[in-house]
């Protein structure tokens, strides 16, 4: 047999061994009682009302000819670098 195949056949069989313990082991807590409940899911979290949800504000931008920064295109002039835009890049 090749190694790879004992490899897997291990791995099945460990697989397999830890599977039945889990379940002799859960059978034998509701024997004796020391049946835990299942862990639930967490409770989903609260819808928000429509009006309280943040909408993402979009707009327009233009590269700034000067250092190439992408600044709105209702700005008047270039935040980093101070340059004004020119007229016909404007939205």
């Amino acid at each position: 047999m090749g190694f790879l195949l004992k490899i897997i056949l291990f791995g099945v069989a460990v697989y397999a061994a830890w599977k039945t313990f889990h379940r002799w082991k859960g059978m034998w807590d509701k024997f004796v009682g020391n049946d835990q409940p299942a862990r639930s899911a967490p409770p989903p979290p609260p819808a928000q009302p429509v009006a309280t949800r943040r909408t993402a504000a979009i707009q327009d931008t233009v590269q700034c000819a000067g250092c190439g920064a992408y600044i709105p295109a209702e700005a008047e002039k270039c935040g980093q670098c101070g340059r004004p835009q020119s007229p016909g890049r404007r939205g």
